[in-house]
């Protein structure tokens, strides 16, 4: 088995030691289910993880005061930079946050509505932070009945502000194995914040698209959770949202955490639509290389206002994957390849015929690799474009018409409709194996 290669973040002595030791902390359900009123950045969210924590595992002085080293916090929450005046800011503005405290049971005990700052005063030296907790909230912070168990180890992690947001509150189910049904807005604007970010998220479709789907992918990449989403709707329109949530599988080959690259090249692919269990499958299976040329490949040509509009951004991608179209646009001063014959129109047919009926397998075979929630997406979205009754595909007793024209509409709705110079492609395939 191929050693790992050290982690240059990473403490020295944490290279010789065979398993992370957890860094855990119990985190109160009023703070892991607040709603800020205002956006909070991924390093606030640490911050203010690590000074919980401090606080739990401290004594405060005679004023209420909780002190905590600036190295030590640093390491707790992988912050690298000697920037003083980012951490003092970051401090600023996190003692200027209000919460609305636990607003999912607020709802339940019908209470209208409670706010507060938690830290009240911050001071900062040349090597400590110091800083205190509303009085009103330390009793039940300091000594939570009920708490989400946070482990620093897996904070320490994540890249997005939102990620960590929605780790918090899925993991505090756990051991239900599910979160409750939760608003959509209510949720955005518990992760987002009742901010100018969140207001620009009227329309569930952007908040699923630019934070859930980048934010789900990276928890199952790096977190110690696999979490599943799953939508009420009332008609087209969703309305809640919930997570299955269960302990992530400690694979050999995914036993530590990818790099931040295939972590960001990950996210890329799940914005342009492609199934998170995809585009983690395709971290393993492609070079990281080619598939940042695929990406660069497609967002380049859906930025390119003298081409037509990408109907189908994760389709164009893949194509651009598997045939390696990034790598050949970088090739400088090409050859021109001679002109390729095309066939008579009656072959062009028939290999179009064969063609279909190749990827009609491959997708059912795609479907198969999907995570649950995918699959049901997938067959939501199918759903909504036939209108006869008898191919809608149902829970039960789903008849051969159904599924076939299911498998025939997904395998466009993944690859879309075959280029030419892909037909002639596939058309060599099948000659040269013999099969034609």
């Amino acid at each position: 088995m191929a050693k790992a290669k050290p982690n240059p973040e990473e403490p020295q002595y944490a290279l010789f030691q065979p398993t992370e030791i957890p860094n855990s902390f119990r985190k109160a359900v009023q703070v892991v289910h607040s709603k800020p009123r205002e956006h909070m950045s991924l390093l606030q969210r640490k911050v203010s993880n690590a000074w919980l924590k401090n606080a739990m595992e401290t004594t405060a002085d005679e004023e209420g005061w909780y002190t905590i080293g600036t190295q030590s916090m640093a390491t707790d929450i992988n912050f690298d930079s000697n920037n003083r005046e980012y951490l003092k800011e970051t401090a600023r503005e996190l003692m200027s946050i209000v919460f609305e405290w636990d607003v999912i049971a607020a709802e339940k005990k019908r209470v209208d509505w409670k706010a507060s700052v938690l830290y009240t005063d911050i001071e900062l030296t040349s090597d400590t932070i110091r800083y205190q907790i509303n009085n009103q909230l330390r009793k039940s912070v300091l000594n939570p009945e009920m708490y989400a168990l946070i482990d620093m180890n897996i904070i320490k992690r994540f890249r997005r502000g939102s990620s960590l947001a929605i780790y918090e509150h899925c993991i505090r189910f756990e051991k239900l194995g599910r979160t409750p049904d939760v608003a959509w807005e209510k949720f955005r604007d518990i992760i987002l914040g009742q901010s100018s970010e969140s207001k620009s998220y009227k329309e569930f479709k952007y908040f699923s698209q630019k934070v859930l789907k980048p934010s789900i992918a990276e928890i199952n990449t790096v977190s110690d959770i696999a979490i599943e989403i799953h939508q009420t709707r009332r008609g087209k329109s969703v309305t809640h949202l919930r997570f299955d949530v269960v302990r992530a599988k400690n694979n050999d080959d995914e036993s530590s955490p990818p790099d931040e690259a295939t972590m960001t090249a990950i996210g890329e692919m799940v914005k342009l639509g492609v199934p998170q269990s995809e585009a983690k499958r395709m971290a393993r299976e492609a070079p990281l290389e080619e598939i940042k040329a695929a990406l660069h490949y497609t967002q380049n040509r859906m930025r390119d206002p003298r081409q037509n509009k990408i109907e189908k951004p994760s389709s164009y991608f893949r194509n651009a994957l598997k045939n390696k179209w990034g790598i050949v646009e970088d090739i400088q001063e090409k050859p021109k390849s001679p002109a390729k014959p095309r066939p008579a129109s009656g072959a062009v047919s028939t290999i179009q015929q064969k063609y279909e009926a190749h990827y009609v397998l491959e997708a059912e075979r795609y479907f198969r690799e999907l995570d649950v929630a995918e699959q049901e997406e997938a067959m939501g979205r199918y759903n909504e474009t036939v209108s006869l009754p008898a191919l809608k595909i149902k829970k039960r007793n789903t008849g051969k018409a159904a599924e076939k024209s299911f498998f025939n509409w997904l395998s466009k709705d993944t690859w879309g409709e075959p280029s030419t110079e892909e037909l002639l492609q596939f058309a060599n395939t099948i000659i040269s194996s013999g099969s034609a």
